[in-house]
């Protein structure tokens, strides 16, 4: 059985580490993949969650750059964790290694996949909402936002935190005018929430 964990700032929350925990029976290797932080490898987030899974009794933490790494480690990794950061950048690398594909591929199989903020929002079926929200964050002009398509609606993270995206009108407001505008279909999960899908 194979489970994907969509939360907004990872294993910071107990209550998203227990429910990682429950998936987990078997688990010894993990890959993160840090494309999403300019900071790559060295992002404080992602130093982290490869102290976390290493506490947790993982045997094999790595870091994955799909920028400009071979993504073959993903082919049998039990946990592969998407750090946060721009979502755009992050997106575009997926496809341009093709570890897109191989996400679709490795949810049907025997993996738990968990997404942090911009790592979750990529595996869904659009990120037109950050364009929406932040288009700033477009830094390399990217035009196709269709997302990973691991599920089947857009998510909004840190739906609780107005001070990262202040704006006349408040988050819910503003998604619930992106849906009239886009017909897209927006989750909303604050900081501390965590979404959970089972394949």
């Amino acid at each position: 059985m194979s489970y994907l964990l969509l939360t907004s700032t990872g294993f910071f929350h107990q209550k998203v580490r227990d429910q990682f925990y429950e998936l987990i029976s078997n688990a010894k290797s993990a890959v993160i993949i840090t494309t999403a932080s300019p900071q790559k490898e060295l992002n404080q987030y992602a130093i982290q969650a490869q102290v976390d899974l290493i506490d947790m009794g993982f045997e094999q933490v790595t870091f994955l750059d799909v920028e400009k790494e071979a993504i073959s480690s993903l082919e049998n990794a039990d946990v592969i964790y998407l750090n946060g950061g721009n979502p755009f950048r992050l997106l575009h690398f997926l496809r341009e290694s093709g570890a897109d594909e191989l996400l679709q591929k490795r949810v049907k199989e025997d993996c738990v996949i968990v997404g942090v903020s911009a790592g979750a929002v990529v595996l869904g079926a659009s990120i037109r909402i950050v364009e929406w929200f932040s288009p700033s964050l477009n830094t390399i002009d990217l035009k196709d936002f269709k997302g990973c398509e691991l599920y089947k609606y857009s998510l909004f993270p840190h739906a609780d935190r107005i001070d990262l995206f202040p704006g006349a009108t408040s988050i819910e407001e503003r998604n619930r005018e992106f849906e009239k505008s886009s017909g897209e279909h927006v989750f909303q999960l604050a900081d501390d929430e965590f979404k959970l899908i089972t394949f």
